[in-house]
């Protein structure tokens, strides 16, 4: 089996508030975005909606178009390599709403 990195709660938060951060007023976002690990730094492409309330301009709903998710860690011989992880957008999605 192939290691696989962790993606923790707070790569979570990070990646929320640049999406957030970016998103603003906006109802569609798509952007790279980084958190970094103690392991390397993890890396996200994502395309989202957002829908909003039509009074408040609350976001009530969050949706996924396509998202990509690499960690990215730097080794001892100067190499960088590309890991896979455990990225979940459900996970993010909770941290948007």
């Amino acid at each position: 089996m192939k290691d696989i990195c962790t993606i923790t709660k707070s790569c979570y938060r990070d990646f929320a508030e640049q999406i957030a951060q970016k998103l603003e007023q906006r109802s569609y976002v798509t952007g790279v975005f980084y958190s970094n690990a103690p392991h390397g730094q993890h890396r996200l492409e994502v395309s989202i909606i957002a829908y909003r309330n039509a009074e408040s301009g609350e976001i009530v709903e969050i949706s996924e178009i396509w998202w990509d998710s690499y960690t990215i860690i730097q080794q001892q011989d100067g190499e960088t390599k590309l890991m896979i992880n455990d990225f979940d957008f459900s996970l993010l999605r909770k941290e948007l709403l």
